[in-house]
């Protein structure tokens, strides 16, 4: 190889270097903004706190220089949101524009899309009320990602700041939708001179490093010679394209070897030339060389450093979807090694939970990501002991100047708390729909056979009421919880509560919790099996015990709950000539709500009963099951 060929294989190693950490901020960046849209698609009136918290807990984002939530605010609206500005101190300025260096209140728009809640990173303050709508640089993204919500970004923009010194960048807009509306857009900016600063710390032979953003239509017909070195000019010159968001990025990377690798490569040939000294040429040649070659090693170990240092697994796959490399937080989650992971394809890592349809959906997305088309989904992850976790995974290809896929980026962010807390909130709505539809049925049947069951309209008052109150509490309990579930021991402590007073009884049993309507049929029964014990049974005397405990019995495809309840010490026991309705009430919330069965044992030294439920019955519906349960019939393809 000439020298000057060195040279340009040199500078080529370098400028390809800086490319990829650019590359690698801006995925970073949009991967940040990506996880605060979905904290707000969970959590739409989360506070400026909330917000911190959330940023904080991801770590330094490299590049960024600003978060922002801009609820959508009808003009109906706006009077009591800039009264909500002024009292929280933020702004005494209302919705505002920019008018020649100005602010003043922004002009009568349908919407707007204010400022409301910001994490800025050092040395820039918040602008609290800007309505970013009324910038003309920013209108027309903001529009697209309110309308067709998707993505977007600006071309370059001047922030809006507080300083004397304009300051120049990108920002990215993400829609946030709730029920199928938009309710507000995060944004993300960064600004070109920390970006053109990271690439150029990449090696001391860029010198200068240029970025132009527009739409995709900016490269003309002919596609750019990207990235490969323009070596017929002085300085060298790679150009790179890239699409962030819609917009094309075009990155112009100049430099080459400094005056003191000129001298001394002309010192070479002058020396080979004057006195043919070969071995000269090739010591000296080797000095360089080895020298490039150290540089080529340092610009490889910043940008391993830069990957291993994201938050998010990284993975770089061909387009068959075979892994060629990985960062450490993808070496960490998906293998014991770098070994247990080239060359096995993204949906056959053992990160991924086994079930079918994650893995269709990766290979799906792999399929489409060779063709040219970038994918997002959620894939659930293998089940341990702290759980399972649902990851945001993006796929994105990697394509030559001609146009062919060479390579595929798989990222994917753990999003498990964005997740469910929208599946609780799915659960939520579902459970309260459901009660709704079945309180009342309920309620009716109670009042009914409560009725047929007292003779006198006391007896039938203090009966009625003390179901409807158990129910109110087992509600009160379920509301407080979400409507997710409850604590078993919970429940059984409300119910019996009202009938120790300093009785002997024992409550034991593991922590286990089951869903609204297993809580509230244990209510019931423990309110039935409670007033006979009071008034008939060994709770109707002072030396009277009663010991509950339960547990789970069997394999995990039969498991059962097995709940006993059991008298001693009291009067002696007889068995009842007819049935009453406490009895039939037991039975229909056991038996007929949960498939379980129930054995009422009327023995001479206390009354015995064996509660029996499939614990598929009882069961709390989590997020998780309830992700994994849409997933498998395709919703989430």
């Amino acid at each position: 190889m000439s020298w000057r060929q060195s040279q340009v294989s040199a500078f080529s190693a370098s400028a390809k270097a800086a490319l990829a950490n650019v590359d690698l901020v801006l995925d970073r960046a949009l991967l940040t903004v990506r996880a605060v849209q979905g904290l707000y698609a969970s959590q739409p009136a989360a506070s400026e706190e909330d917000l911190t918290r959330f940023v904080e807990g991801m770590g330094p984002v490299l590049g960024l220089r600003s978060l922002i939530y801009h609820p959508r605010v009808n003009a109906e609206r706006r009077a009591a949101f800039e009264a909500g500005l002024q009292r929280s101190g933020k702004s005494t300025s209302g919705i505002w524009a920019i008018e020649d260096g100005r602010r003043v209140p922004a002009d009568a728009s349908p919407v707007y899309y204010p400022v409301n809640a910001s994490y800025f990173f050092p040395n820039v303050a918040p602008v609290y009320g800007f309505d970013i709508r009324s910038h003309p640089q920013r209108r027309f993204a903001v529009d697209m990602a309110a309308q067709y919500g998707l993505g977007t970004s600006t071309e370059v923009v001047t922030f809006v700041t507080s300083g004397e010194e304009p300051v120049q960048g990108v920002i990215f807009y993400k829609p946030v939708v709730v029920g199928g509306e938009v309710v507000g857009i995060v944004s993300g900016s960064i600004e070109l001179d920390q970006l053109i600063a990271i690439a150029r710390s990449t090696s001391a032979d860029i010198r200068d490093v240029e970025v132009e953003i527009g739409p995709l239509e900016l490269a003309g017909g002919a596609p750019v010679d990207s990235p490969n070195v323009t070596d017929d000019s002085e300085p060298f010159l790679v150009v790179d394209q890239q699409n962030h968001s819609g917009r094309l990025w075009q990155i112009r990377v100049s430099g080459g070897p400094g005056l003191t690798d000129y001298a001394r490569g002309y010192a070479l040939m002058t020396l080979v030339l004057l006195a043919g000294l070969g071995a000269a040429a090739a010591v000296i040649g080797y000095s360089t060389a080895a020298r490039r070659g150290r540089d080529l090693l340092s610009a490889e170990t910043r940008l391993r450093r830069t990957l291993d240092g994201l938050v998010p697994l990284v993975f770089m796959t061909d387009p068959r979807g075979r892994v060629i490399t990985a960062n450490r937080t993808a070496l960490d989650h998906a293998a014991n090694g770098e070994a247990d992971l080239v060359d096995r394809t993204i949906d056959e890592l053992p990160l991924w939970d086994s079930d079918p349809a994650n893995k269709d959906a990766l290979h799906l997305a792999i399929a489409r990501a060779a063709e040219g088309e970038e994918r997002r989904l959620d894939v659930l992850s293998t089940e341990t002991e702290a759980g399972q976790s649902v990851y945001d995974v993006s796929v994105r290809p990697i394509a030559a100047v001609n146009g062919e896929i060479t390579h595929i980026v798989v990222s994917a962010l753990d999003v498990t708390e964005r997740v469910e807390a929208a599946e609780t909130e799915r659960l939520l709505m579902r459970e309260l729909d459901h009660r709704m539809k079945n309180t009342l049925q309920v309620v009716q049947g109670v009042v009914r056979r409560t009725a047929h069951s007292h003779d006198t309209v006391d007896s039938f008052e203090n009966a009625l009421l003390g179901r409807i109150t158990t129910m109110a509490r087992a509600h009160d309990l379920l509301a407080r919880e979400r409507w997710v579930g409850a604590d078993l021991r919970t429940v059984v402590l409300q119910e019996i509560q009202p009938f120790e007073e300093g009785r002997s009884i024992t409550v034991t049993g593991a922590p286990i919790r089951i869903n609204p309507k297993g809580a509230l049929a244990f209510a019931l029964a423990m309110h039935e099996l409670g007033t006979n014990a009071i008034k008939y049974g060994a709770l109707s005397v002072a030396d009277g015990r009663l010991d509950i405990d339960w547990s789970l019995e069997g394999d995990d495809d039969d498991r059962k709950l097995i709940f006993h309840w059991r008298e001693s010490d009291g009067p002696k026991v007889r068995i009842p000539e007819r049935r009453g309705f406490g009895s039939l009430l037991l039975e229909r919330s056991i038996t007929y709500d949960l498939d379980g069965s129930t054995y009422l044992e009327f023995a001479p030294e206390g009354v015995n009963c064996r509660i029996e439920i499939p614990w598929d019955r009882i069961r709390p519906m989590t997020a998780t099951i309830h992700f994994r349960e849409r997933l498998a019939k395709g919703a989430m393809a």
